[in-house]
């Protein structure tokens, strides 16, 4: 069993990737919002690449991440990728309740993002929301962030 670890800053992010003897792995990148790794599993002698994310939470660094993982993944188009993880974003304006509106460019960047690096949706199945600001008695915000 091997690990690598990004510690979290605060209560904020953190990533763990712990992996077995039956794949090679070897980290390309690690920052406190992505691990990126290049791995063989063994018994199949298969090539992929691995994303992990921790999505900014304040939306300052999204669009560096992005292009970070947009590279990593154009620089090998023809080797499958995995992605998991918290993308701290939302697909859809109906994916938030509470003041204010959604962010609609946010939104249609991100979906880009997903779009262009080849993620696609494998469904949901759960509480409408699942990220809360706690701030129940006075202007609660609830969101259904997107996570691979």
């Amino acid at each position: 069993m091997d690990s690598h670890v990004v510690s979290a800053t605060g209560q904020s992010g953190g990533l763990w990737l712990m992996w077995n003897d039956e794949v090679d792995l070897s980290i390309i990148s690690s920052s406190h919002h992505l691990i990126l790794a290049n791995g063989i599993c063994k018994p199949t002698n298969q090539n992929y690449k691995l994303v992990c994310i921790y999505g900014d939470p304040n939306h300052q660094r999204t669009t560096e991440i992005w292009e970070e993982v947009h590279n990593f993944v154009l620089a090998s188009p023809y080797i499958h990728t995995f992605y998991m993880g918290d993308l701290n974003n939302i697909m859809h304006v109906n994916e938030k309740y509470g003041p204010g509106q959604a962010n609609f460019n946010r939104i249609q960047n991100f979906c880009c993002l997903v779009k262009e690096c080849g993620l696609f949706y494998l469904g949901y199945s759960g509480p409408a929301y699942t990220w809360t600001n706690k701030r129940f008695a006075t202007n609660p915000t609830f969101q259904r962030l997107d996570v691979v």
